[in-house]
C-alpha cells in the first residue's frame, strides 16, 4: 500500500498488526492444545489460519478483502468464547481486538 496520511490506511494497518497478533496467539495456544489432544486445539488453528490469511488479503488491497474480514471476526469471536471458557486470556484478548478491528473496518470500507 502506498503511505498515506489518511485515518483509512491507519485502520488498514492497525488491522493487519491486529490480524498478526491474533494469529500468533491462537497458534501458540493451538500447538500446546494438540500436545494434550485438546479439542478446542482446532478451532485456535482454524481461527489462526483465517487470521493470517486475512492480514494477507488486507497487505496486498485484494477485492475479496472485506469478505475476509467477515470471516475472520466471526471466527475470532467464536474462538475467544472458546478460549475464555479454558482460561486463556492470551488468546481470548487477541481474538477480540481482531474481531474488533476486522469488524470496524468493514464497518469503513465498502468492499
Amino acid at each position: 500500500m502506498a503511505e498515506s496520511s489518511s485515518p483509512l490506511t491507519g485502520q488498514v494497518q492497525d488491522t493487519i498488526r491486529d490480524c498478526l497478533r491474533c494469529h500468533t496467539a491462537c497458534m501458540e495456544s493451538a500447538v500446546i492444545a494438540k500436545q494434550k489432544q485438546a479439542a478446542h486445539g482446532n478451532v485456535m488453528l482454524d481461527c489462526s489460519e483465517l487470521a493470517l490469511v486475512t492480514a494477507h488479503m488486507l497487505l496486498r488491497d485484494s477485492p475479496l478483502a472485506g469478505y475476509a474480514c467477515q470471516a475472520c471476526s466471526s471466527a475470532c469471536a467464536h474462538c475467544a468464547d472458546v478460549a475464555s471458557r479454558i482460561g486463556d486470556t492470551d488468546c481470548a484478548n487477541a481474538c477480540r481486538a481482531c474481531e474488533n478491528a476486522c469488524t470496524q473496518l468493514v464497518k469503513m470500507v465498502p468492499f
